[in-house]
């Protein structure tokens, strides 16, 4: 194959069942499912843009979503990592002659 050799990525031990599992989840929320079945796949040897192909999202989303994995192990991987910027919040109503 033409390019560059794909980085590998080891998963740490006992992850992979948990990872499987995960991956087929219809429960948990999406992200952690799409994150699951990038990391198996990575592992498993698949290249990188034919991954994000399959999965329908840009090259880089798959090297971040790595890249996370190997920092922050399982725990980084599935937490729900919040937005920069103002928080979200709904503001109180304000005075009104018809209350």
């Amino acid at each position: 194959m033409r390019g560059r050799k794909p980085r590998s990525l080891e998963l740490g031990r006992g992850d992979a069942r948990l990872l499987q599992q995960l991956a087929r989840s219809q429960t948990r929320s999406w992200f952690q499912v799409r994150r699951a079945r990038i990391v198996l796949a990575i592992a498993g040897g698949a290249r990188t843009q034919d991954l994000a192909d399959r999965m329908q999202c840009d090259a880089a989303t798959i090297w971040r979503t790595c890249r996370q994995y190997e920092a922050a192990g399982l725990a980084g991987l599935l937490a729900y990592a919040p937005r920069s910027g103002r928080p979200e919040e709904i503001s109180p109503l304000g005075p009104r002659a018809n209350r």
